[in-house]
């Protein structure tokens, strides 16, 4: 599988400080499989040597996962339509949820990108219970208490840009409040 744009996103995700240090992970399934970011490594020095690879059951082939192993594999199992995972530690949609604040959808873009998006309790990083929540949710934008978001696309560059537009939208959540 080439991994060129799964590098690419990665990269872009730390540049535009979605995510920092070691956290966030994106994973792609491909057919049974899923190729997935390892645990403690920054996403912007990535190769496509470090990705990891566990095939839907939970099995590891390669590497050493991410801890939020689960959570991607519980999307996978019940969205089948659902092909790219991206979960980052954005810091104005992270900032939003520790207040209990919901996202207004301000923007067209906001509104045709993202649709709706899911708010999901605080469950601790890498738990089952985490996983199982997420993975309920009907939206492919969602909004992890105290921790941050996860979106889901038919590819990568889908889910990225769904985090994009989702981040966008808290920062001018963040201006419009301040400006009242």
């Amino acid at each position: 599988m080439d991994l060129t744009e799964f590098i690419k996103i990665c990269r872009l995700l730390y540049d535009r400080k979605y995510v920092v240090g070691s956290g966030g992970n994106v994973s792609i399934r491909d057919g049974n499989l899923i190729y997935i970011t390892p645990t403690g490594l920054s996403l912007g020095f990535l190769t496509k040597e470090d990705i990891c690879i566990a095939d839907l059951n939970g099995n590891i082939i390669k590497g050493k996962p991410t801890s939020e192993l689960n959570m991607h594999l519980k999307i996978y199992q019940n969205k089948d339509l659902i092909n790219a995972v991206v979960h980052t530690h954005s810091m104005y949609c992270t900032a939003f949820s520790t207040l209990d604040k919901k996202l207004k959808l301000v923007t067209p873009e906001a509104e045709m990108v993202v649709k709706k998006i899911a708010y999901v309790d605080y469950f601790p990083c890498g738990s089952l219970e985490l996983a199982e929540n997420v993975s309920k949710c009907l939206e492919d934008s969602i909004i992890l208490k105290n921790h941050g978001i996860v979106t889901l696309g038919k590819d990568i560059t889908e889910a990225y840009i769904k985090t994009e537009v989702l981040e966008e939208v808290a920062q001018l959540n963040y201006i419009m409040n301040n400006l009242k």
